[in-house]
């Protein structure tokens, strides 16, 4: 995972339990580097350890601390860290989703499968089909819930479809105010 991922983790703790909490975190997930480059690919292993370490010593609910995760990243640490791709991505929470895919690219050089494919209802909903290895559904949550916070709207987000319940991928359903 490109460092971004691990320094946004970074900031949200550093931010929220302080320094001391976050070097304790990275003890205990077993992490040795010193910081994070972030456009530099770590290894997937290195950010789950640190993620579960995050959880268990803030002591929040899993699903709770990857969405707050996911709201941070997307409304902090990606902003102030890609600027230019955040004015160029979109001037709505709409336009901002749709791009979702096309910025993961840009900012990742992935070739890979695509992670989003969306669909547009006639009832104005987005629905956000999301394809991973590893699920963290939660955190696309919360990327989702943090873009209506950059367009400052409230966005209702339901999750008929989950990986981490079996399903074959995650599906949002995003209803805009």
């Amino acid at each position: 995972m490109k460092g971004v991922f691990n320094k946004g983790i970074q900031d949200l703790v550093v931010m929220k339990l302080g320094h001391e909490t976050w070097q304790n975190i990275v003890e205990k997930a077993g992490c040795r580097e010193p910081f994070f480059a972030l456009g530099e690919n770590y290894p997937d292993d290195m950010t789950m350890a640190l993620y579960r370490s995050a959880v268990e010593i803030s002591g929040l609910p899993e699903e709770q601390a990857l969405m707050e995760f996911g709201k941070y990243l997307i409304a902090s640490t990606g902003r102030k860290v890609y600027p230019t791709y955040y004015n160029l991505v979109g001037t709505s929470s709409r336009e901002f989703l749709l791009n979702l895919e096309r910025m993961y690219r840009q900012l990742t050089h992935s070739m890979g499968p695509p992670l989003f494919s969306y669909e547009e209802p006639p009832d104005g909903r987005l629905v956000i089909h999301y394809q991973s290895r590893g699920g963290r559904c939660a955190v696309v949550k919360g990327l989702i819930q943090g873009v209506g916070n950059l367009f400052n709207q409230t966005l209702q987000v339901t999750e008929p479809a989950c990986k981490e319940k079996g399903d074959s991928h995650c599906t949002m359903e995003v209803t805009f105010p």
